[in-house]
């Protein structure tokens, strides 16, 4: 892996350690390969795709990713709603 530049440094923090683990946690590489948004290059390099994550989701820093509830309705087709399933969906932030 390449040094990360100031601004990879600046988006995915300064612990190496901790950023692989929330990349590899909540970024599977292959997945985000495979719809477009990692390139075969960012291969095991978590400051660039860090950095692409931060630029697509238009985040400060990585470590903002899902720090916010989310609150949602979900339209199911008629009479496929599962059972129990609320009118409402919500997403925890992921630091609760």
């Amino acid at each position: 892996m390449n040094k990360p530049t100031a601004e990879e440094l600046r988006l995915g923090g300064k612990d190496p350690g901790l950023l692989t683990r929330f990349m590899q946690e909540f970024f599977p590489y292959g997945h985000f390969k495979k719809i477009g948004i990692f390139t075969k290059g960012m291969r095991g390099n978590y400051y660039a795709q860090a950095a692409r994550i931060c630029k697509f989701f238009g985040l400060k820093t990585i470590y903002e990713y899902g720090s916010k509830e989310i609150r949602c309705h979900l339209t199911y087709v008629d009479g496929k709603r599962p059972k129990g399933e609320p009118f409402v969906t919500v997403t925890p932030s992921i630091y609760e």
